[in-house]
């Protein structure tokens, strides 16, 4: 009977050394990964508007996981590059407890109701008046466009630093190219996202407003190998398409732009895709 009512007595402690101490409801928060008791892996997010919480690491992953197992979901989750501007946004809601002493967290225990992946951010920016150069600007892309210039498709969250900038540099050394054809470089966030060997070209018609654009081989590109990539772990699905959608644009022998202050337009009259940019 003692030795009952001691055991009882320490569940109703560990209990209590788990109470609630806070709520989060329908937060902004970036999903990271984080070492429990230094063997094992969990998932902690971290919030983007933080008061008396920061930090919180979920107890139960089946939320972020779905039906994906639970080892595969972390080794998926840690080798995803979680660097600034490449993390993986989410509105999360649930309950906050005390600090379990037996295991050692980098945040508070987090029992998950609601974790909701924030697909696509939209870009702030400003309008700048004036005159600007179309050439070797850094485009960050706002969104994807109608003809009548309403957004319709911003960038994915965790890769929304998309840009295009029309260089100064010339690509004398790669054949058949453009006269006086300059690189357009390009960053979609999306590490298979390549050229495989090969180069854009550009030129610029003012009287027509049009970019003249052309897909040159490499002369330094072997066919049959690698010659694109580093390895960069894993991208998400938003990202595929978001880069898979500035292809498309570029995918073209003529660009038709609109420049208006700091804003450049591009618009393929074949995909019919457009997209607006921000001088950055």
């Amino acid at each position: 009977m003692i030795f009952i009512l001691g055991f009882l007595i320490g569940c109703n402690e560990d209990f209590d050394k788990q109470k609630t101490i806070g709520f989060v409801n329908d937060e902004v928060a970036f999903l990271d990964m984080e070492r429990i008791n230094a063997d094992s892996l969990g998932f902690i997010f971290e919030l983007q508007s933080p008061s008396d919480f920061r930090f919180l690491s979920v107890i139960e992953s089946d939320l972020i996981c779905g039906s994906m197992d639970v080892g595969d979901c972390h080794g998926w989750h840690s080798a995803y590059p979680r660097r600034q501007g490449m993390k993986l946004w989410y509105r999360i809601s649930g309950e906050v407890l005390s600090p379990d002493p037996k295991e050692i967290r980098e945040g508070n225990p987090f029992v998950l109701t609601k974790a909701e992946r924030i697909l696509s951010c939209a870009v702030d920016y400003q309008i700048v008046p004036g005159e600007i150069a179309i050439n070797e600007k850094v485009w960050k892309m706002i969104g994807f466009v109608d003809n009548d210039d309403q957004i319709y498709s911003h960038p994915a969250c965790e890769s929304n630093n998309m840009w295009i900038r029309f260089s100064d540099v010339l690509l004398d050394d790669y054949p058949f190219n453009l006269p006086g054809g300059k690189r357009v470089d390009i960053t979609t966030g999306d590490y298979l996202f390549s050229l495989s060997g090969r180069a854009i070209s550009y030129s610029v018609n003012q009287n027509s407003n049009k970019i003249i654009l052309k897909y040159l081989s490499s002369p330094y590109f072997i066919p049959g190998f690698r010659n694109y990539v580093m390895h960069d772990g894993p991208r998400t699905l938003q990202t595929k398409q978001k880069s898979d959608s500035l292809l498309r644009l570029l995918s073209t022998d003529t660009l038709d732009y609109i420049l208006e202050n700091n804003i450049l337009k591009l618009r393929n009259p074949k995909s019919k895709v457009n997209a607006m940019f921000v001088a950055d």
